[in-house]
């Protein structure tokens, strides 16, 4: 008979610990006897939201991330002035002379930030990280 069809059989649980959750003993360790009804939940294998977000570790479920970001002109402008660092630093500068070693640190660093925020931002920040870094890591092919 299939496993999926076959039907369900209730499941015995026998405690044969010799003490109690207090650390005393029992009078008979086999007495403690439970039988429980578990119906299977619909699909294993499906994932839903509740179920993607649920935290193995502690049986919680995480809150899903949020859809309505706004554009925050902060993370735009710090990401414009390490964008700027890092295109002196490649090509250099009247008086500076090219870096590109710290250059590619910068552009790394913009990298690391583009991979971490990554589902936290909102379109807007999103599209102008990957464009600042697709453009910045082609500069420095470029020169290198």
């Amino acid at each position: 008979m299939d496993e999926k069809n076959a039907p369900m059989r209730p499941i015995k649980v026998v405690d044969r610990r010799k003490f109690t959750a207090e650390g005393d003993p029992r009078e008979d360790p086999g007495a403690f006897r439970q039988t429980i009804d578990e119906t299977p939940p619909a699909d294993l294998g499906e994932k839903t939201p509740e179920t993607q977000a649920a935290d193995p570790a502690r049986g919680k479920t995480s809150p899903p991330p949020p859809t309505d970001i706004e554009t925050s002109p902060l993370f735009l402008e710090l990401i414009a002035m390490l964008a700027r660092q890092s295109e002196l630093m490649l090509v250099g500068a009247e008086g500076l002379p090219a870096q590109p070693a710290e250059a590619k640190r910068l552009i790394d660093y913009l990298g690391v930030v583009e991979e971490k925020t990554k589902g936290n931002l909102s379109a807007e920040e999103a599209r102008v990280l990957t464009e600042v870094v697709f453009q910045l890591r082609s500069g420095f092919l470029q020169r290198s």
